[in-house]
């Protein structure tokens, strides 16, 4: 029986294919409790309407071994490839411990191209890489 795996390390999501079947791609890396788990996979939330947040589900699971040994934390790895859904923003992927989500489009990604204001994203680049700690460690150093 599938059950989900202790921890998740890593999750990387983007988009394959072309444009008329994209093709969305999860790859992820996770930790068993124990050596052993077979058939390691991703299994994807159903959904009868979109989410409201444009996040896709997905559950890290895997067979425990009918003999576990010693509890040690064992390195597992899943993918995950289907079709793009039309609302997806991001997934995020659940274990028993934590969950990780990853964006597959930024919030400004648009389809449009356009750049007709004029501004060359510099400006908004630097921005969006401060954290509020370092915000003020600069100010208060000048």
């Amino acid at each position: 029986m599938s059950e989900l795996v202790r921890e998740i390390v890593e999750v990387n999501a983007y988009v394959g294919g072309d444009d008329e079947s994209p093709l969305l791609t999860v790859e992820v890396e996770g930790l068993a409790p124990t050596a052993g788990w077979s058939r390691i996979r991703l299994e994807p939330h159903a959904y009868i309407t979109a989410p409201d947040d444009g996040v896709q589900d997905f559950d890290l699971v895997g067979d425990r071994p009918a003999d576990p040994g010693t509890a040690a934390l064992t390195e597992v790895e899943a993918a995950w490839e289907g079709p793009l859904a039309d609302w997806l923003v991001g997934v995020r992927v659940h274990a028993v411990d934590n969950l990780i989500e990853d964006e597959v489009f930024e919030p400004w990604d648009e389809e449009d191209g356009d750049e007709e204001d004029g501004d060359d994203g510099e400006q908004d680049g630097e921005a969006g890489d401060d954290t509020p700690g370092e915000t003020d460690t600069q100010s208060a150093a000048a």
